[in-house]
């Protein structure tokens, strides 16, 4: 038997694309390229218009969403594709930097000292920390 969808009245659909700027980023500027993006590629619609928020101040980035509509179920995908890629070129033709999760790790021997470098002996494969 066929299972028919009866609450599905058309095929437009919402796509929300994620974005984490590094801190510092012109929030402005954010907002302007990723509407640029949306803006520009024939798929999205302009009515309802693609909006942009900035959702969170994240561990290591300025969180935004685009949030936009295509009208048919089988352009997600694709569209999804093309936005990504245009945004990634244009975050780089504007300094906009995309964040990515960063994490310092220090060091330090049995006796409490920092470790500034950590040797590896390639004959037996023993690494030996050296102590600032």
């Amino acid at each position: 038997e066929r299972l028919i969808n009866w609450s599905l009245s058309d095929t437009t659909t919402r796509l929300v694309i994620r974005l984490g700027v590094a801190y510092g980023s012109d929030l402005e500027k954010v907002k302007r390229v990723l509407l640029q993006a949306a803006m520009e590629h024939p798929k999205v619609m302009h009515d309802p218009e693609p909006a942009v928020f900035f959702t969170t101040f994240g561990a290591s980035t300025l969180d935004h969403e685009l949030r936009l509509y295509v009208r048919e179920l089988r352009d997600r995908s694709h569209t999804v594709d093309e936005l990504n890629r245009a945004i990634d070129r244009l975050c780089r033709e504007n300094d906009i930097n995309i964040a990515f999760n960063q994490l310092e790790v220090h060091l330090h021997n049995a006796k409490g000292d920092e470790v500034t470098e950590v040797k590896r002996d390639l004959n037996g494969g023993d690494l030996a920390p050296t102590a600032s």
